[in-house]
């Protein structure tokens, strides 16, 4: 199983890289990869806005996580439907594939270990905080031609929305509280 991280956003909403905000002594990016890893064997990052400033990271990663690997998302403005799409066509179409944000600071390894658990080749497997539902996303290879084609601001929503009877929903106790605004970087302490 691939890991694939969605890191490619400006964060304008936000007003600076949320991939560099640092969390528990490690950035958001940094974060994301290691919990990637906790569960896949190989993991690709989608980079797109700060290039520059991620790069760095993810080859001092290297050396820990030989197969940890990034690509550069060329129309990322578009928004996170081109990221996914363009990650999910780099990644060999017979892996199943575990999608993140980096942006999730309330994930642990034992998310990604639960909702690993249900894995199975015929159904996505979605994570619900409290009701929210959002990534970690297992999608099994047998699903990954319905995300060929997408483009623009296309998330995952769109895909657990209009297709229930392929999904499963693992359901976490977790409140759901990504990093967008600042309030959330003053809730999460960054």
């Amino acid at each position: 199983m691939t890991g694939l991280i969605l890191a490619a956003g400006a964060s304008t909403r936000l007003g600076e890289a949320k991939q560099l905000l640092v969390y528990q002594g490690q950035t958001l990016l940094e974060r994301s990869i290691r919990l990637a890893f906790s569960v896949c064997k190989e993991v690709v990052v989608c980079l797109g806005a700060e290039v520059e400033q991620t790069v760095p990271i993810i080859q001092n990663l290297k050396v820990e996580f030989p197969t940890l690997s990034y690509l550069e998302v060329g129309n990322w403005e578009k928004g996170m439907g081109e990221s996914l799409s363009v990650g999910l066509r780099t990644i060999d179409q017979n892996k199943d594939v575990l999608v993140l944000l980096c942006d999730l600071p309330f994930l642990t390894n034992a998310h990604m270990k639960n909702i690993i658990s249900l894995a199975n080749s015929e159904r996505a497997i979605v994570a619900s905080f409290q009701g929210v539902n959002s990534p970690p996303v297992f999608i099994p290879a047998s699903l990954r031609t319905l995300f060929n084609g997408w483009s623009g601001d296309q998330g995952l929503g769109k895909f657990w929305r209009q297709n229930p009877m392929l999904c499963e929903i693992i359901h976490f106790s977790d409140k759901f509280r990504d990093v967008d605004v600042p309030e959330d970087r003053e809730y999460w302490g960054i």
